[in-house]
């Protein structure tokens, strides 16, 4: 008899989980349809087949334009400029279609100045970094040949376009679905958020704030693995030195990889909302973790269903 009691009040305690779920998900959708509605509308959503931003941006130097995961060194020769180089300054160029294809085209002036190219199409990730200072050596985590990190990339580049996607259009790419759970309010000194829990392939999560007045996207906040970033400045000297220096660099990246990754909370803020053509998109982007802002973009432009060149994703 007991035994027939204690499967019963398991059976129900898992009803009541399972409606529970239920629940948080009808609602989670819900919500979802009104920060849809509030950016366009369904309709005029489901028109976007491919979206372009170009921006400008301000960011920290030491943080190389990096989403969570991935490595870079970078050795400079002659040491920084004197004065206050903490930032620097750069434009971006973003392309995607909708159909499994993204660009990121990061182009930072200055001192550090650099072009730095990832993205996918479809199955095939890309990565890609050129200096434009002579005295500086730019070695960035590639996909390659290695399966492994050819799969860790495109994951990667998936979800940042999932990130920028749900904060800009309500949704991801199609070929990228999430499910969506309410996971309560959060107030703040601004105001009170709706929270939606975002779950998706590959392991994909995220916490989507949306204000509960205008519904508007209002940030995005995730974990990822901490960047690891090496940066070694040369003195100019002999050839020999630099080869040292070199050596060094690459025994420093080498450390970084045997260790373990830190596991940290990004944090994506969505603002400056501007009618563009029939939809409402944010104009400025803010990314940082959850101590402090490291980048800030001010969209110049976007457009809506661009003709992309057959080839702007052809990128080796």
């Amino acid at each position: 008899m007991r035994l027939i009691e204690t499967r019963a009040s398991v059976a129900l305690a898992l009803a009541l989980l399972t409606n529970g779920i239920a629940a948080q998900e009808d609602k989670g959708n819900q919500i979802m349809a009104q920060a849809r509605k509030a950016l366009g509308g369904e309709q005029r959503l489901n028109a976007v087949k491919a979206l372009s931003l170009r921006a400008g941006y301000q960011r920290e130097m030491s943080l190389p334009g990096m989403t969570g995961g991935g490595r870079a060194t970078m050795m400079i020769n002659g040491g920084p400029p004197t004065g206050d180089s903490s930032q620097i300054t750069g434009e971006l160029e973003i392309d995607i279609e909708l159909a499994g294809k993204y660009i990121k085209v990061d182009t930072s002036t200055g001192f550090m100045a650099m072009t730095r190219t990832e993205g996918f199409e479809g199955d095939r990730p890309f990565a890609h970094a050129a200096a434009a200072n002579p005295g500086m050596r730019i070695q960035i985590d590639r996909p390659g040949d290695d399966p492994a990190r050819l799969k860790q990339a495109l994951q990667r580049n998936r979800a940042e376009v999932a990130r920028l996607l749900l904060g800009i259009l309500g949704s991801t790419q199609s070929e990228f679905p999430v499910t969506y759970s309410y996971a309560g309010v959060a107030e703040s000194a601004d105001g009170k958020a709706d929270m939606i829990d975002v779950k998706g392939p590959e392991g994909f999560a995220a916490r989507l704030f949306l204000d509960v007045q205008t519904h508007l996207p209002l940030m995005l906040t995730y974990i990822a693995p901490e960047p690891r970033v090496v940066m070694r400045t040369a003195e100019r000297g002999s050839t020999a030195a630099t080869a040292e220096t070199r050596e060094r660099a690459d025994a420093d990246r080498r450390q970084a990889e045997a260790a373990p990754q830190k596991m940290i909370e990004y944090r994506i803020f969505f603002s400056d909302y501007r009618d563009v053509g029939d939809l409402s998109l944010p104009h400025k982007i803010a990314r940082g973790t959850a101590q402090k802002t490291t980048e800030e973009w001010e969209i110049k432009s976007y457009k809506i269903n661009p003709a992309l060149k057959a080839d702007r994703f052809k990128v080796s």
